[in-house]
């Protein structure tokens, strides 16, 4: 296969910041205008000229730019809802720091946890909501689960008690220069497992080990 020459691959990559950029830009810039805030609608003229600048100034800057304002995001909590004995809610609680001048959106997050090395779950999720420009935001992401096959992969482990677990995530946000960008997440901790009010522990521990 043909490799790109690096300067087109740069140009390119340098064409689409700014077609991502400019119409976030110059909306906000209008829409202030429009509304009265004159101040705000020059910040946003001033700051479009200034990406204008960055942008034209050549391909080590602008990877420069892109390398060192990139959202992060850290797993904070993570917990159980709507539980019942085939489903329940598993809630990810996630912090997103957004330094672009304009909204990110959230697009999809995959997961994988284990406990003690064993891997007790796994899935994908399709996630919704924006995090404000220029702010750090905790959201409260919920991914659909089977609880019945979750304590099945934990082979042995029953509702009520807690356990260790590792979290892998990773969150894809759609932003203004890159695109799609998966930001990855690890975390350590414990995690309760809530018990059924209406199914008696013992015997959900028959069904488990009746299959």
């Amino acid at each position: 296969m043909m490799e790109l020459p690096k300067d087109w691959v740069c140009h390119k990559q340098t064409l689409f910041a700014w077609q991502r950029l400019y119409p976030a830009l110059y909306g906000e810039a209008i829409k202030n205008l429009f509304k009265g805030r004159k101040m705000k609608a020059i910040t946003y003229m001033i700051l479009l000229t200034v990406v204008l600048g960055i942008l034209v100034s050549g391909c080590e800057t602008v990877q420069q730019l892109l390398d060192t304002n990139k959202p992060s995001a850290s797993l904070k909590g993570l917990g159980f809802d709507d539980v019942s004995l085939d489903s329940a809610t598993l809630v990810f609680n996630v912090e997103i720091d957004n330094p672009y001048p304009v909204a990110l959106p959230l697009t999809n997050m995959d997961y994988g946890l284990s406990s003690g090395g064993s891997p007790f779950l796994s899935g994908s999720a399709a996630v919704a909501g924006t995090i404000p420009a220029k702010s750090r935001k905790t959201v409260s992401l919920p991914a659909k689960i089977n609880y019945l096959d979750m304590l099945k992969a934990l082979k042995g482990v029953r509702p009520g008690t807690t356990i260790p677990y590792k979290a892998d995530i990773g969150l894809s946000v759609d932003t203004p220069a890159l695109g799609v960008l998966k930001l990855p997440l690890k975390k350590e901790g414990e995690l309760a497992l809530p018990r059924l009010a209406d199914i008696d522990t013992a015997d959900i521990w028959n069904i488990i080990k009746g299959n």
